[in-house]
């Protein structure tokens, strides 16, 4: 495994103040954490990519399935997203922001409803405010009711639906994505040219700066512990930047 790769794990298993993604990479956590069954022995990762939840399934029997040139997958599918035929009886699908990139996301839920067995979960999370990425493979953005609705579409049963990194949490994450480019450099903000007013905003965001990611990061969580993962019943959290779901199948 190289740097980036052991990297790109650590931050979503060990988030810390400061990282990139700090503020909803380490909401998704414990929304994963929160959702993930008890009692399974046998899971799928579909569109695993770095499978980085993996260990929070170590004691289980867990199979990786990507797009076709992936490595170290134990199956492929192209990019229609249908499985092997064979691939039955799993206790648990996880797909962790994948189904915003496939193609066909009805085709994508009825292979989670195939291959699991009956009384068996899916924890599925993506995406609802979040900028484009991975391109020009984005396809889709849910809300909270939409997701569900689809979910069932599979004849899952949804038990569960949380709302993830909301309210001013969501917009503080947001808003540390759009001050920099898309290639990690800080961008280049000044409106002192539209006089007081905006040499007010140019203060203000020269002193957000100042204060640091980490310290940001840590204020965020001592002000907005009820922003992190809201169940999608709770009022005043209709903006979020992605959606957990847990669902089953009956029969």
């Amino acid at each position: 495994m190289d740097w980036a790769e052991s990297e790109y794990l650590r931050e979503r298993l060990n988030p810390r103040f400061g990282d990139q993604f700090y503020l909803h990479l380490s909401d998704l956590l414990i929304a994963i954490k929160h959702l993930r069954p008890a009692s399974i022995s046998k899971v799928l990762d579909y569109g695993c990519g770095g499978s980085p939840y993996r260990q929070l399934f170590e004691e289980c029997v867990y199979h990786r399935a990507d797009l076709r040139g992936g490595t170290n997958l134990d199956f492929e599918f192209g990019p229609d997203a249908h499985l092997p035929p064979e691939l039955s009886n799993y206790d648990c699908v996880l797909s962790t922001q994948v189904l915003e990139h496939v193609e066909n996301p009805k085709g994508y839920l009825d292979e989670c409803y195939r291959v699991l067995r009956p009384g068996g979960y899916l924890i599925l999370t993506t995406h609802g405010l979040f900028k484009d990425h991975a391109c020009p493979y984005d396809y889709w953005r849910w809300t909270a009711l939409g997701l569900k609705r689809a979910v069932e579409s599979a004849n899952l049963r949804v038990e569960a639906v949380k709302k993830l990194t909301t309210g001013l949490r969501g917009a503080t994450f947001l808003a540390e994505r759009e001050l920099y480019t898309d290639e990690g450099e800080r961008l280049k903000i000044d409106f002192r040219a539209a006089g007081l007013y905006g040499m007010t905003l140019s203060f203000f965001l020269r002193l957000l700066r100042r204060l640091g990611s980490a310290r940001r990061h840590k204020a965020s969580d001592a002000l907005f512990t009820n922003c992190r993962v809201v169940d999608i019943g709770d009022a005043g959290h209709n903006s979020y930047v992605a959606i957990a779901v847990l669902a089953t199948r009956e029969g």
